[in-house]
């Protein structure tokens, strides 16, 4: 089912760390060490709790001998997405 949603989405992309990482035998807090934090922080990454930076996700493929495109690589329908992008209001 393609995520709906910004927290299905995350959750998709943080299951695709997750089936990398134990396709390639890692513990988490090993993946953790490799890319330079915390165990904690990538597990709460893996379970979709967070919207990291796209250098974090970069940093994450590299350590796992994976390209960004095959993070993304789940199903996903543009026109059933229904979170629309609001810009932030900044105080002036």
């Amino acid at each position: 089912m393609a995520p709906k949603s910004d927290q299905e989405f995350l959750f998709e992309v943080g299951q695709q760390i997750r089936k990398f990482r134990k396709k390639q035998g890692m513990a988490l807090k090993d993946l953790a060490k490799a890319v330079g934090m915390e165990a904690s922080n990538l597990s709460v990454i893996e379970n979709g709790k967070s919207n990291p930076q796209l250098l974090t996700y970069i940093k994450i493929t590299t350590a796992l001998g994976r390209s960004a495109s095959e993070l993304f690589d789940f199903p996903f329908n543009y026109e059933e997405y229904t979170q629309v992008y609001t810009p932030r209001k900044h105080k002036v």
